[in-house]
């Protein structure tokens, strides 16, 4: 990946700085969590969507400066149009990676659309450009114990708990639900690894499926049991009851819980970190 791509969220922490504003309060406004913005995260790239809030809240960001480092931090009045702001952003997202890029558009937040709800109760933003929406329900691994409380209660979980939304190619009729991960344990460097912090959207996996086991996926599932919420792979179904829980970070261990104390198991699909 290139440098001056890679400095990305340094230099969006910069702008913070140049606006007079927190830096804490400047990323979770705009939708991401700060400690995506510390440490070996920072040198990760940004989401499409994290960049259609940003370019859509502050306008005079020079768009040139903020992915290259190139050019003054704000535009000039005369810098770019906002056709030529679009241009020059597609022009340079491919090398964000091809996650980024396959989903990456300038969104015209000006566009009405249309709203549909999934007989789960998820609802969907469909918009002129044929862009899609997902809104959910956000659960931090640290809210176990008030998710538990109410989980199968959706007027409850929409009381107690704050949205968010993720773009996604179609209409599903699953149940989905947003998730907070913590901790390194899904964390190894990979291309498919999620670090502490991330967003995660997750479709519920039926009981009725389980039995039949869990195959590989690109980023794991999140198990809801009766003691915790963990980030995980699902590595085999085992002739106990149990399953095999594994990590993608080397320190932490594979362990075995039994099936009949999960609650809930959701196939992890999307991640913005």
């Amino acid at each position: 990946m290139d440098k001056n791509i890679s400095l990305i969220k340094e230099r969006i922490l910069q702008y913070a700085e140049f606006k007079g504003l927190g830096k804490e309060k400047f990323i979770t406004e705009l939708g991401m969590t700060y400690g995506n913005f510390k440490g070996t995260q920072k040198k990760t790239s940004v989401n499409s969507d994290f960049l259609d809030k940003l370019l859509s809240a502050y306008p005079e960001i020079n768009i040139e400066w903020l992915l290259s480092g190139v050019g003054s931090i704000e535009k000039e009045s005369s810098l770019h149009t906002p056709n030529e702001d679009r241009d020059f952003l597609m022009k340079i997202l491919p090398k964000l990676g091809d996650e980024i890029h396959n989903e990456a558009k300038l969104f015209d937040d000006s566009q009405e659309p249309e709203i549909l709800i999934n007989s789960n109760g998820n609802k969907y933003f469909v918009y002129p450009d044929g862009t899609i929406r997902i809104e959910v329900i956000k659960i931090p691994f640290h809210a176990y114990a008030s998710y538990v409380e109410c989980y199968n209660d959706e007027v409850v979980l929409k009381e107690e708990f704050s949205t968010i939304t993720f773009k996604v190619d179609h209409i599903g009729r699953g149940n989905y639900v947003g998730f907070e991960s913590v901790g390194e344990s899904m964390w190894n460097g990979g291309g498919y690894d999620t670090p502490s912090g991330a967003d995660m959207l997750g479709r519920e996996v039926g009981k009725h499926l389980w039995c039949n086991g869990f195959h590989n996926t690109k980023y794991g599932f999140v198990v809801i049991s009766k003691e915790g919420i963990w980030h995980k792979d699902i590595q085999c179904l085992n002739d106990d009851g149990s399953i095999t829980l594994t990590s993608r970070n080397p320190l932490s261990k594979p362990f075995n819980y039994p099936l009949n104390d999960i609650l809930q198991v959701f196939h992890v699909i999307k991640r913005s970190f």
